[in-house]
Order: C-alpha cells, then sequence, then structure tokens
C-alpha cells in the first residue's frame, strides 16, 4: 500500500491545482408549497377531542401530486396533532418523531481502487464537506497531503476515512463502504491508544474524525446523529495535543476552524434537542445519550479567528437563552446579557483572512459572514422574544434577503438557511425558500434536503395554525420542538 501511494502521490498533488469539481446529481423530486392551507373543522375536532382517526399519510407523495400545478403545503392529520400538542399550557416532553426520514441511496456497486475513490475525493466529495469558508477546497488540500505521509496508525484511520466517506459520496451505502469505515473506526481507535502523539499525528487524527463526522452528516439514516461522537473526539485530541498552541500551523489552523464550526452548529442543535438521543429501536449503538455538556464545548477557549466572531455569538447565545416563560427573563441581568449580544452581533470585528486561498473569494467570505450575522441577529430577537427589538428593523434585514439571495442564490449553510426560511409569511416568499432549497439540492453537494424541507414546512403550518387561533407564538418552543420531531440528531453546518 505505501508502494502504491508513494508511486501515485505527486501525480495526484500535482494534479490538485487544476482539479474541476464534477457535480453530483443527487436526484429526488422538486417540492414547492404555496400557503399553508388549514381545515378549520380538523382544528375544531382536535379541541373537543382529538383530530378524526386518519390513514398515516405520506406528505412527500401528497406533493409530488402539486408539481406542474399550483403548489400547496398539505395540513394533514399528523400536523393538527402536532399543534394540539404545542397548544398545551406545558410542553416539555418532544413529539414522537414525524418528520420524514431518508432513505438510504445505493447505486449498483462496482469494484473501485483505492486511487480512484481518492481521486473521485479530490474532484467531488470534498463538495460535501460541512465548512464555514465558501470554498471546501481548502480542507481538501490540507487532507490529501496527510494521506501520502509515513505509514502511521493515524495516517492509516484518516486514509480510510477519507475512503469511506469518498465511496459514499459516490455509490452509496453497501458492504465496501461499511468495510471501509470499520477500518478507519479500527485504526481511530487504535490511533488514540498512543501514548502521545506529535503534531502530524494528531492533526491527522482530527482529520479522520471529521471525516467520519461529515460521513455521518451525509448518510441519511435514523442513527445518523453520531455525528457528534466524532466531534466530541477531535476536540478531546485537540485538547490533548494542545493544537490550540500551534496557530503557527497554517494546516492546524484550518483543521481547528474547521472543528470549530461543527462545535458551534452542534451547540445549537442540542441546544433545541429535547429527546434523548437517539429516539428510536435501543440497540448497541443508539441506547448512547448525548454527552452531558450538552452546551459547552470541550475546547478551552472560543475561535480566535476573527472571522468566526459571529459563530461564537451564536454559542453564546445557546448558553444564555431562557424560555421567555422563565421568570428570569424579566430581571435586568438577563436583559442586559441580551442586550450585549444584540450588540456585538451588529458590531462584529473586522473580518481577516487568515486561511484564504487564492481560489477563495473575499465577497464570498464576506457574504458568508454577513449571512450568517443576519441568521443570528433574526434568530437572538425571535428567540428572546426582546420586546425591545422595533419590528421594523427585523423586517428590513429579512425583507434584504428576500428580495436578493433568495430569489438567486442557493445556500448549503443550513443554519442561516433555516432562520430565514422561518421568517417566510407570504406565499410568494415560501415558494421562493422551497425554490432556494431545491436549487441547493441540484447543485449536488450530497445531502439530501427532505426532511430539512419538511422541518422548514412543519414550522410554517404550525405558524399558521396559531395565526388562526389567535394564540401567540412561542417561537423558541416551536423551534425545540420541529428540530426535536426529526427521526435522528440533525446537523445545522
Amino acid at each position: 500500500m505505501v508502494a502504491l501511494v508513494s508511486e501515485l502521490g505527486l501525480e495526484l498533488l500535482l494534479g490538485l491545482t487544476n482539479a474541476h469539481s464534477e457535480k453530483v446529481a443527487s436526484g429526488g423530486s422538486v417540492e414547492k408549497s404555496n400557503a399553508t392551507r388549514v381545515c378549520q373543522i380538523a382544528v375544531d375536532a382536535c379541541k373537543l377531542g382529538g383530530p378524526a382517526k386518519v390513514l398515516p399519510v405520506d406528505r412527500t407523495q401528497i406533493r409530488k401530486q402539486h408539481l406542474n400545478s399550483n403548489p400547496f403545503i398539505n395540513t394533514i392529520s399528523q400536523d393538527i396533532e402536532f399543534y394540539s400538542h404545542l397548544s398545551r399550557p406545558v410542553t416539555l416532553e418532544a413529539l414522537s418523531p414525524g418528520l420524514p426520514s431518508v432513505k438510504l441511496w445505493r447505486q449498483p456497486q462496482s469494484e473501485v481502487t483505492q486511487m480512484e475513490l481518492i481521486h473521485y475525493f479530490r474532484d467531488a466529495a470534498h463538495e460535501s464537506l460541512g465548512t464555514f469558508s465558501p470554498t471546501m477546497s481548502h480542507i481538501r488540500d490540507v487532507i490529501i497531503p496527510m494521506v501520502f505521509t509515513r505509514d502511521t496508525v493515524s495516517r492509516c484511520a484518516l486514509l480510510h476515512a477519507l475512503l469511506a466517506f469518498s465511496s459514499l459520496h459516490r455509490s452509496g451505502l453497501h458492504h465496501k463502504t461499511m468495510s471501509l469505515k470499520i477500518a478507519a473506526l479500527g485504526a481511530l481507535s487504535a490511533s488514540a491508544k498512543e501514548v502521545s502523539q506529535g503534531l502530524v499525528e494528531a492533526a491527522q487524527h482530527v482529520a479522520a474524525c471529521m471525516l467520519l463526522c461529515s460521513f455521518e452528516i451525509l448518510l441519511p439514516s435514523d442513527n445518523s446523529g453520531e455525528w457528534l461522537w466524532y466531534i466530541r473526539g477531535a476536540m478531546e485530541v485537540i485538547k490533548g495535543a494542545q493544537l490550540g498552541d500551534r496557530q503557527d500551523s497554517r494546516v492546524v489552523r484550518k483543521l481547528l476552524d474547521w472543528v470549530h464550526y461543527h462545535d458551534s452548529m452542534s451547540r445549537f442543535t442540542l441546544f433545541h434537542w429535547k429527546q434523548q438521543y437517539p429516539t428510536v429501536q435501543p440497540t448497541e449503538t443508539k441506547s448512547r445519550s448525548v454527552p452531558q455538556s450538552t452546551h459547552g464545548s470541550l475546547l478551552t477557549e472560543n475561535s480566535k479567528n476573527p472571522t468566526h466572531a459571529v459563530l461564537n455569538i451564536l454559542s453564546e447565545i445557546c448558553d444564555v437563552l431562557l424560555d421567555p416563560s422563565d421568570p428570569r427573563c424579566n430581571t435586568v441581568e438577563y436583559i442586559d446579557r441580551l442586550r450585549a449580544l444584540e450588540w456585538r452581533v451588529d458590531n462584529l470585528p473586522p473580518a481577516t483572512y487568515p486561511t484564504l486561498d487564492s481560489d477563495d473569494s473575499r465577497d464570498d467570505f464576506d457574504f458568508t459572514v454577513q449571512l450568517y450575522q443576519v441568521a443570528t441577529r433574526v434568530y437572538l430577537a425571535r428567540a428572546s422574544q426582546n420586546p425591545l427589538e422595533p419590528t421594523a428593523n427585523l423586517d428590513y434585514l429579512v425583507n434584504g434577503q428576500f428580495a436578493g439571495p433568495v430569489k438567486h442564490c442557493y445556500c448549503r449553510h443550513f443554519f442561516p438557511l433555516l432562520i430565514i426560511a422561518c421568517e417566510a409569511r407570504t406565499d410568494e416568499q415560501r415558494i421562493a425558500i422551497l425554490n432556494l432549497i431545491d436549487r441547493t439540492d441540484q447543485k449536488g453537494y450530497g445531502r439530501r434536503m427532505e426532511t430539512f424541507r419538511a422541518q422548514v414546512q412543519s414550522f410554517w403550518i404550525q405558524q399558521d395554525l396559531y395565526a388562526d387561533s389567535d394564540l401567540n407564538l412561542n417561537y423558541l418552543g416551536l423551534m425545540k420542538s420541529v428540530i426535536s420531531s426529526d427521526r435522528t440528531l440533525p446537523s445545522y453546518v
């Protein structure tokens, strides 16, 4: 194996700069929606004693019937039951998972060599790695050279993690993909048992953890929430090997940015997750619960990259926010903390580009930061239900997104897409959001968006049901319930 790597490694590394990304079609149907159609009779029936018994309905199949006509979001008995659940005076537990799970996709298995999978990762699969940067090539160019170093246990773990991710992206889940993942886990376990790791070995271990994390995020199955454990593993290595003190290394700096981004987004997910993870049948792999430090981070400090300041603030928001019904919301201390967070979101430090490569655009990077800034600002105001926040200010921010980016762009960042999507009120805005989701799906990043689309539509349905009933919407409570209704722990990278 080492001989093979040595023979072909130079060719591969030389080809990195001229590689062109192949777009992988992810398939699936296009869904659009008009206004939510609410059946008031069903609402009244729910209040009188529960909805009538209706056979289970596949929301996806229903919506496919409207592809070539005026699109509608269909309110079904499950939505009414969800509304009844949320309308109770105190709703602490999560409703049984109701959002559709995506079936595993498989393509005919074909024999491919390791180098073919590495080339595929270089040309296409790396586009599905979730990074804060507008391009994924920078993290690709960090990972691949580490595969072609001296043969160590950590290098073996990284190699097989890369091959497993590439195989999953290329052909779906099959025996070959799983055997590669198992090999990566075995090598990763052996690497973790080593008493001391040098800088290179620790970096390889972290990269392997993050590739397996990306594997689980890409894998649309009911037990794919294990991505969280790989983030925790990467942070343990960073802390143990003191990689945070090696910011002078370009490779380490980019790896830390990658881990920090996923860690920040995981804290958003865990803040809203009301289930004991996972939630399906108890098996050996599904019986573990979320780590106890759900809101905390194993990293001793926030990212030192000024460009990631908005991620640091989002993490703090998840630590600070209280349910609007909590009496502590009226304390001066809490209100002052909210105001301080608002000021920091509005006054982000100037962006710097310590890891910017020649193929990155500063304009694209600035746009990404601004997108997260708007989404974080809107989320903070809505979740805190801050009465001091002028509605006109939020409307200005939101309308600016619908007037420009929502109409013409695609968005591979799930967090800002979720927050902006939940602001859609009119038919036109909701159609624009679903078109945006469809454009993103067609870009071929590999992540299927059926469940994400269902979350957004569920949020809209509940908004309209609350509006028709003249009830005050608890934004934070609804967001927690919608996210917790997923069958598995979702990632919003």
